[in-house]
């Protein structure tokens, strides 16, 4: 049966709470893979499949929603509010049902999940989707040799934007990939999760050495394909916010406050570094000086938020392109954009600074709790320090990384993202990694290389 913590008042088998996390993931972060094959309405049925399966097993597990983090449900109740006032309106209704929905997932996932079966259930959906984003990548390129599009479109002989195909046949070309996702920024955020899993799993002795060795080698070969200046940005903030963690938890709690300065007085002389060269940093990352349009983007999106100051358009998460006002504010290269390409733009343009301020304390209060799970050194009964337990650095890693995305990407607000960004909120408030009591279902599994102390020594 599942181990949670608190005890949750029901019971759901492990397996099946693995295996819908496990699920979830999958089909989420698989993205445009599920509508480009099944066409949208057999999308919606997978989807609304799973969404049921998510509540009955929170139905069915009972946990108590006491120590689930309240600015989550904050956020979620002011953009039902925002129905009031929603300039689209049944698409507000829509969209926040859909939200609700996504976080009761999340909620029946961390409720029925240690941290380490949330890590293994990451891993295996993360490498999945890049097992075969690789495999139809190949497949396209060697068998089919021209670009697809998706199943349920027929453009005929149109000329018509690379961004419309599911795949460009580039495996080989030299071009950038897109994988299942149909897209080569969210694949590249999938490979740089699925590393963060693996290795992860690799310290914890839950994945052996040459297997581990393997899918870094993958997630770093894909990293590589889908050339993805905000996922390569992403990457070197994880593994600087791991070096720093690291170095943080060398020392005791009461002598970290010298460290504590040098990572204040480092973090904003970069940043202001940065800020003052963004241009050329952005022309360094191959983004051009408005970040590959997005700077256009940003300025019609403020331009509705000047409109809606305090409490914003309505709710919407991902645009709806029968919405005139949101389906003719981004148009590049024949595309039209249904996001504001930066999570914190859409909220405020979607709820206003309310909601904005709603939203940053459920971020900020999510990611202090990662660095707690990251930098505290946990004490068993004897008061005895508990040691280094490598997946106390999961949850903060992978929150750096969605975080770091969502400046340029609106994807935190909804799929993936949102439902991966809740689990760790809401797990991360019902247990930190080193207060959560061992699994009998959880492992560690020792790789076979070192497993020698287990075998009956000759005499």
């Amino acid at each position: 049966m599942t181990n949670t913590w608190p005890l949750s008042r029901g019971t759901v088998p492990e397996r099946e709470a693995f295996a819908l996390a496990a699920s979830v993931l999958f089909v989420l972060f698989a993205g445009d893979a599920v509508p480009n094959t099944l066409t949208w309405v057999g999308a919606g049925i997978l989807w609304a499949a799973v969404a049921a399966w998510g509540v009955a097993v929170l139905v069915r597990a009972r946990p108590p929603i006491t120590r689930t983090p309240r600015s989550l449900w904050f956020f979620l109740a002011w953009c039902l509010v925002s129905v009031a006032w929603s300039h689209w309106r049944p698409a507000t209704l829509a969209s926040i049902t859909v939200q609700v929905i996504c976080a009761a997932v999340a909620f029946a996932i961390a409720s029925t999940l240690t941290w380490r079966r949330i890590l293994d259930a990451l891993s295996l959906a993360m490498r999945w989707v890049l097992m075969l984003s690789l495999v139809f990548e190949a497949i396209v390129a060697v068998v089919v040799r021209h670009p697809i599009a998706p199943i349920w479109t027929d453009y005929g002989d149109r000329d018509i934007p690379d961004a419309f195909y599911f795949s460009r046949a580039e495996l080989f070309t030299g071009g950038r990939i897109q994988g299942l996702p149909g897209n080569a920024n969210l694949l590249a955020m999938v490979a740089l999760l699925a590393a963060i899993a693996v290795a992860v799993q690799f310290a914890e002795g839950r994945i052996g050495r040459n297997r581990a060795i393997g899918w870094l080698v993958v997630a770093g070969g894909v990293l590589l394909l889908t050339r993805s200046s905000t996922v390569l940005a992403a990457a070197l903030v994880v593994a600087v916010s791991l070096v720093v963690a690291l170095w943080i938890r060398r020392v005791p709690t009461e002598r970290r406050t010298p460290r504590y300065l040098v990572v204040l007085v480092v973090a904003v002389v970069v940043g202001v570094v940065a800020f003052l060269a963004r241009g050329a940093v952005s022309e360094l990352l191959g983004k051009g000086a408005d970040a590959t349009g997005r700077g256009d983007i940003w300025q019609h999106v403020l331009a509705l938020i000047h409109q809606h100051v305090v409490v914003g358009w309505g709710w919407i998460g991902y645009w709806w392109p029968d919405i005139p006002t949101l389906a003719d504010l981004a148009h590049r290269k024949g595309v039209t954009y249904l996001q504001a390409h930066d999570a914190y733009l859409d909220v405020w343009m979607q709820t206003g600074v309310i909601g904005l301020l709603l939203f940053a304390l459920y971020v900020v209060t999510t990611l202090s709790r990662s660095w707690s799970s990251a930098t505290r050194i946990g004490y068993d009964r004897t008061l005895s320090p508990r040691p280094f337990e490598p997946v106390s650095l999961l949850p903060l890693l992978v929150v750096v990384a969605l975080l770091v995305q969502s400046i340029a990407e609106s994807r935190l607000l909804y799929q993936g993202n949102w439902v991966l960004f809740a689990v760790i909120a809401i797990k991360s408030r019902i247990v930190l990694v080193g207060e959560e009591p061992r699994s009998t279902g959880d492992g560690p599994r020792t790789p076979p290389a070192k497993r020698e102390f287990r075998r009956p020594v000759a005499r």
